[in-house]
């Protein structure tokens, strides 16, 4: 340590160092002097670091007063803990800040199950939009009652050798630290779609539901998408329309509320399976017919 700041705390020495670094050059008032003295300490750091550097006293060119900038820079540097990269990493995943391309990608197993044989496709496709998003939305952390938490929805378009083919697919994910839970993933069609006007991504998933959505009662109300509920959802229902059986899977976010902590459910929507694979298997094309290229997952740092 610089002699002049033997006899103060590490961080305050820090900041000296800062403050000396700035004085360097300096045109105009500084802001006023943090300690006592101050300013003979700010010359003894000064003339310490030019007799380190073996510069003279009277050399004050542009070349001199850069190398005693990096040398104070340095000399601040190892006073200063190391920052907490994690911590840091961990408070932008809360707020939904994290580079989404940074995320462990972990899909349901009703995704799974509901795509069968064309799983494979479908995941690449599903990983694609999450790390390279045309279009993102993010909720935080819980709050207020009656909104969705620790929620991201991103959106990307897919292109294919026949224009009538091309959608976009939307992912609905629940942030844990680093890993995203992926619970929905709907390719959105254009031609089967109305999509006019749309702008967030919520906005899609409700034209969504509109589309391939079967009206179910959940807490007194029949709805197809709830933005947010105070009831709890099954997972499906079977609903009879005349001989034929529907079956009705409901996707939704349990969460809690931040004041009862009573089990709510955010971002429902109730789908028409029949309905919606009929239009996959009528829409459907081969890997080799995308015109985009799918995003790896990146590697692991060593």
């Amino acid at each position: 340590m610089i002699k002049a700041l033997e006899h103060f705390d590490r961080t305050a020495a820090a900041g000296l160092l800062a403050r000396t670094a700035l004085s360097l050059g300096y045109v105009g008032n500084l802001p006023p002097f943090a300690v006592e003295g101050e300013d003979a300490i700010r010359s003894s750091i000064i003339e310490e670091a030019r007799t380190r550097l073996g510069l003279a006293s009277d050399d004050n060119s542009s070349v001199a007063i850069e190398r005693m900038g990096e040398f104070l820079d340095s000399e601040s540097d190892e006073l200063l803990p190391p920052p907490d990269t994690n911590a840091a990493l961990i408070r932008l995943a809360e707020r939904g800040d994290l580079p989404s391309d940074l995320y462990e990608i972990n899909i349901i197993p009703n995704i799974v199950n509901l795509h069968g044989k064309h799983f494979g496709l479908e995941k690449d496709i599903i990983e694609t939009t999450v790390r390279a998003p045309s279009i993102e939305q993010h909720f935080g952390p819980a709050q207020r009652p009656h909104e969705p938490a620790m929620v991201s929805l991103f959106l990307r378009s897919f292109q294919t050798r026949w224009p009538l083919k091309d959608f976009v697919m939307l992912v609905a994910a629940k942030r844990d630290g680093f890993r995203l839970d992926v619970h929905q993933a709907w390719r959105i069609y254009a031609s089967r779609v109305d999509i006019a006007g749309v702008e967030r991504p919520v906005d899609w998933l409700r034209r969504f539901a509109d589309r391939y959505g079967a009206d179910v009662e959940i807490a007194g109300t029949k709805a197809h998408f709830f933005l947010f509920t105070s009831g709890q959802a099954p997972n499906s229902v079977t609903l009879a329309t005349g001989r034929k059986k529907r079956t009705i899977m409901i996707s939704r976010f349990a969460q809690n509320d931040p004041i009862s902590g009573v089990e709510q459910s955010a971002l429902v929507v109730a789908i028409d399976v029949d309905k919606y694979t009929t239009m996959l298997n009528e829409l459907r094309v081969k890997r080799e017919d995308f015109f985009d290229k799918f995003v790896p997952a990146p590697r692991p740092l060593d």
